[in-house]
């Protein structure tokens, strides 16, 4: 059933009136504690009242576990002053997880002095030595952070041919040609010179306001392939040159389970893109062929976040966005054979973030019932937004999913309080309790840590340690078989939401199922398959030649 657009709206409106109540009891239980944890961060855009377009947009966040101890650490990205300036107001900050739920700042040790104009950062290990390295992505210069595998990074940015300016919004990372290392994908946003500025705004009173990203031209997206250890622009010959549409958000995917990872990116006010690999170097664009470059009216949408889950139980990866206010977040269900529908009236999706304007975006568990939930990161780009019912800092959206498509909305108290400018979203088990746990950035504001204290559920995640190069094993599949004959699907990525980059583990809840089985398919097409794993355990799985796994017989695999 799908639902045009008056219906939508008319919808939305009774939702946001109370006469449609979308308040349900809060199964899940988030507790912010950024400040006991010791994250005292706070996003700096650098305002000086000129109202420069980028001051909206960022930063972004990522989990890692950058000394190799096990634990999530967490890299938070700083703006600072803008123009930019290289000041100490926009440097980037580490902290180190101690391992009891708490984090130590770890920036100066760590000897990183990144201090560009952040934007969003991706965790990745880019050079296959097993360490986990950063791609920062700035308006101006990337910086590339190699990690030395003794707690400290260098700059490797120039050493390994990166450095991409303009404005650079996020970043992916798959080995999109089977070669063995990681390419990089760099969504860029729009072409903006600050000595070029706009006034926008009240002319008659002199009151400035941001500008429409309709003003600006789109900036072109970066393709990049690496070959021994050194990164060379391929847009051109891998067939992704056309890519300008004023990109926010950008994942590494198989969409149509042939083993090759395809992209999409979601574009601001232009299509999205879907590039499908052709498995020779190159992508066709099937962006419109698709059904994903534009919501169920044919209209393109303001495309910040992305989120990529099996939220329907079929096995593909469906694919969830984040939109302006009043446009409604979008989701794109897989029909196969590289084919989408727009099924976020009808799925519950949609229309409860009418009134919200979504960035940071996560499918994941929450709750550990087995079905993917949604939680979004929002707020405005407007000091003053156009309509009564929209306000410039606005709660968070969180849906709970039924494992059949359907979402329902939660109102928690939570969500209510305080609310805030939410940019930057990346999910991870941070204090290893068997729950995940959310890192918001928050744009002129604070970092805010929601530790998961949910209760109830069963649990099973794997840590997959590919060969190298590719040692994460990014854009491997991981399916899951319940002990009741239910089927679970995740794909590994480098790079999701928006500006972000979340724990690269596999987390499935359970519900009160057990595990049957579970199998591996890893980027080389090998496959591993553990039978009877046990749950409330991380399985650290190693890639090895074929065969199943028992286990009387954990020859690949550990429990942690």
């Amino acid at each position: 059933m799908t639902f045009d657009l008056a219906t939508q709206i008319a919808l939305a409106l009774l939702l946001a009136t109370g006469t449609l109540s979308a308040e349900a009891p809060c199964p899940i239980v988030l507790v912010e504690t950024a400040h006991d944890a010791g994250l005292d961060f706070v996003h700096d855009p650098g305002r000086k009242g000129e109202k420069h377009l980028p001051e909206t947009m960022g930063s972004g966040v990522a989990w890692l576990d950058f000394d190799g101890d096990g634990d999530l650490d967490l890299y938070a990205v700083q703006s600072g002053s803008f123009p930019p300036d290289g000041s100490a107001s926009a440097r980037d900050r580490l902290w180190r997880n101690r391992g009891d739920g708490t984090f130590e700042d770890w920036t100066e040790r760590a000897r990183l002095d990144v201090r560009g104009y952040g934007q969003g950062v991706t965790a990745a290990d880019v050079d296959g030595d097993g360490w986990v390295d950063l791609y920062v992505v700035n308006f101006g210069p990337d910086v590339y952070l190699r990690n030395r595998g003794d707690g400290t990074f260098e700059d490797a940015t120039a050493a390994a041919g990166l450095g991409l300016g303009g404005w650079g919004s996020a970043a992916a990372f798959a080995d999109y040609d089977l070669d063995g290392d990681l390419d990089l994908y760099v969504v860029r946003y729009v072409d903006y010179d600050p000595k070029d500025q706009l006034f926008c705004g009240d002319l008659d009173r002199g009151e400035r306001d941001y500008c429409d990203p309709s003003l600006f031209d789109g900036s072109r997206d970066a393709f990049l392939r690496q070959d021994d250890g050194r990164f060379v622009p391929a847009s051109e010959t891998a067939g992704v040159a056309s890519a300008s549409g004023k990109g926010l958000g950008v994942v590494f995917v198989d969409l149509d389970a042939d083993r090759l990872p395809d992209l999409y990116v979601t574009n601001d006010i232009t299509p999205n893109i879907v590039f499908h690999n052709l498995g020779d170097g190159t992508f066709e664009d099937v962006s419109f062929l698709s059904g994903a470059a534009a919501n169920v009216e044919g209209m393109f949408e303001a495309g910040m976040g992305i989120a990529i889950g099996d939220v329907d139980g079929d096995g593909d990866p469906d694919v969830a966005v984040t939109n302006f206010d009043v446009e409604t977040n979008t989701l794109y269900e897989n029909l196969g054979d590289l084919q989408f529908e727009d099924v976020s009236a009808p799925s519950g999706y949609g229309l409860p973030s009418f009134n919200l304007l979504g960035f940071g975006l996560v499918l994941a568990d929450l709750d550990r019932d087995g079905d993917l939930d949604v939680y979004a990161g929002n707020g405005h780009i407007y000091e003053k937004p156009n309509r009564e019912s929209v306000t410039y800092r606005q709660r968070n959206l969180l849906l709970l999913g039924d494992g059949t498509g359907r979402f329902q909305e939660v109102r928690c108290a939570y969500l209510e309080e305080d609310p805030l400018l939410g940019r930057g979203l990346a999910a991870g088990d941070y204090d290893d309790d068997g729950d995940l746990d959310l890192a918001i950035s928050n744009n002129d504001g604070p970092l805010q840590l929601w530790r998961n204290d949910t209760p109830g559920g069963g649990w099973i995640g794997l840590h997959l340690l590919g060969r190298a190069p590719n040692t994460e094993a990014v854009a491997a599949t991981v399916g899951l078989v319940e002990t009741g004959g239910r089927h679970q699907r995740r794909w590994v990525m480098a790079g999701d939401s928006y500006e972000s980059s979340s724990d690269r583990r596999v987390f499935f809840g359970l519900g009160t199922a057990a595990p049957a089985s579970v199998e591996v398919t890893w980027p080389s097409g090998k496959r591993r398959r553990i039978v009877g794993p046990p749950a409330g355990r991380y399985l650290v799985v190693r890639e090895r030649p074929p065969g199943v796994l028992t286990p009387g017989g954990r020859t690949a695999a550990r429990v942690r």
